[in-house]
């Protein structure tokens, strides 16, 4: 059955930061826009992002080494990055691609991708805040890393020249340096990096819920339904199954963060896309002052100063995502910032958890479903879903209006982990230059 939908419009499936950025992006070129999500906006992973807009992650998640650790992994539980035992097996195929995405050459072509994105992200993030009254909420001091080992710290600034030949600002400090600018450091820091051109949010969620506003005023229509499957429909439209009647737009964007796996299983042969949960600790009252988001080296997480206080934030958890939270996962990160910052105050602090959704490459998925042209995606975002999310939606807009993406696409096909798998049409995989 052919059903008359409006040309201009388009479901946007999912409202974390990705869906809502997406959401403004098309609404600002004049498409007409339904946000489907079975929550309210805001309320899953992007809620809890460690709010740090970083342009040091570019590198695939796993290194060279990988299969060697997993033993130590399936051990600890209050390492940086944990796997359940139970969740082993769904994670056969993530660790086979992530061990092929570690080698030589499939390395730095991940590194090229993200550079291009990170460059250009704070930009495309503080161009669509200020387009829906929310640019308040970033600010660009920097990101630090501080170490407590000089073996730590030389490791990591072996990668130096990775990150400049991708046009990242980063620079050495000595200890000196890092406690000038950030004094409640503890005196035992022994040097960090300084990222120059790093960022900040100072609310993750109410970014996301102001974005929400300005769709609403503007015309956009929300929806809270859980999307079944998402299917080609006759005269060239989508359709929408839900609990409900059908919705029926003219294309579809698939947002859902480790949600979209589902509803994009039946056009893609293998989706390898897992649950890394993350887990967050907000200290409303610490006592003390940061100036810019930190990392600290060796534990490997992040201290982000926010609206609401101190969030530590950045730990991973492979597990089913609707697995019993472990919630010591973040309450022991008080124990470990307390080594790194001066005397911290615990009090009223408030854990959370949230559920990334993680490709093995380090790469999201943006693209255009080859057998399906009207439906669009973009997921997979782990760790970096607040930091790409502006130039995210720049790339889903061009694509959906035909304009070259500005960023290089061809990577981020979600047929790259099915060889024989049909690619999505080259003209969608151009960029501008």
């Amino acid at each position: 059955m052919i059903h008359a939908v409006e040309p201009n419009s388009v479901a946007v499936i999912g409202a974390g930061i990705i869906g809502l950025s997406i959401a403004v992006q098309l609404q600002r070129e004049g498409y007409a826009v339904t946000v489907v999500d079975r929550d309210e906006p805001m309320k899953a992973c992007s809620a809890g992002n460690a709010g740090y807009l970083s342009e040091g992650n570019i590198f695939p998640p796993a290194a060279p080494d990988m299969l060697l650790q997993i033993p130590k992994l399936l051990m600890s539980r209050d390492g940086p990055l944990v796997v359940r035992p139970a969740y082993l097996p769904a994670m056969a195929s993530w660790a086979k691609h992530a061990v092929a995405a570690a080698r030589h050459d499939a390395r730095h072509r991940v590194m090229n991708t993200l550079g291009q994105m990170t460059v250009s992200a704070y930009a495309a993030n503080t161009d669509l805040a200020k387009h829906a009254g929310a640019d308040s909420l970033l600010s660009r001091e920097g990101g630090l890393v501080a170490y407590k080992t000089e073996l730590a710290l030389q490791k990591k600034s072996a990668l130096l020249r990775e990150w400049h030949a991708r046009g990242i600002v980063v620079h050495r400090l000595t200890a000196e340096a890092v406690r000038d600018l950030e004094p409640a450091l503890a005196n035992d820091i022994v040097g960090g990096l300084y990222f120059e051109n790093s960022g900040r949010c100072s609310n993750p969620r109410r970014l996301g819920l102001l974005y929400a506003e300005h769709l609403v005023r503007n015309g956009a229509q929300f929806v809270r339904a859980q999307v079944t499957s998402v299917v080609p429909s006759g005269g060239g439209g989508v359709t929408i199954h839900r609990a409900e009647a059908p919705m029926h737009f003219a294309r579809a964007v698939v947002c859902s963060g480790y949600w979209s796996r589902n509803l994009l299983a039946p056009y893609f042969r293998s989706i390898p896309l897992v649950s890394e949960r993350g887990y967050h600790l907000m200290l409303p009252e610490t006592g003390l002052e940061l100036r810019r988001p930190v990392v600290f080296g060796e534990p490997h997480f992040a201290a982000t100063p926010m609206e609401e206080g101190l969030r530590l934030a950045g730990t991973a958890e492979f597990a089913p995502a609707d697995a019993r939270p472990d919630m010591s996962r973040a309450t022991m990160l008080l124990a470990l910032a307390q080594k790194y910052l001066r005397p911290i105050n615990g009090t009223n602090a408030r854990p959370w958890m949230g559920v990334r959704p993680s490709l093995p490459d380090g790469l999201p998925a943006i693209g255009e479903v080859p057998s399906a042209p009207p439906i669009f995606y973009a997921f997979g975002h782990a760790h970096s879903g607040l930091t790409l999310s502006g130039v995210t939606a720049q790339c889903v807009s061009a694509l959906i209006s035909g304009r070259r993406a500005p960023v290089d696409l061809a990577l981020l096909d979600a047929a790259r982990f099915s060889r024989s798998q049909r690619p999505s049409k080259a003209p969608r995989s151009s960029y501008a230059q």
